[in-house]
């Protein structure tokens, strides 16, 4: 039954390539460099957030 899904595994990694390579065929412009830029500074905004967020936690479980 393990290679089974190994087998799904590997079906599932080639479809998910195949659609990607479609994807960025039919749309380069979707990894240009503003849009990169964008992205970065997006997660960059949500990174630290989420690092805040986790400080707080810390904080509350060391309070109690």
């Amino acid at each position: 039954m393990e290679t089974f899904y190994q087998v799904l595994g590997l079906i599932g990694a080639g479809l998910i390539v195949w659609y990607m390579a479609r994807v960025i065929k039919g749309r380069p412009d979707v990894f240009s460099r503003e849009n990169w830029q964008k992205s970065f500074y997006s997660m960059g905004i949500l990174a630290l957030i989420l690092i805040a967020f986790v400080a707080f936690l810390v904080i509350l479980v060391r309070m109690h």
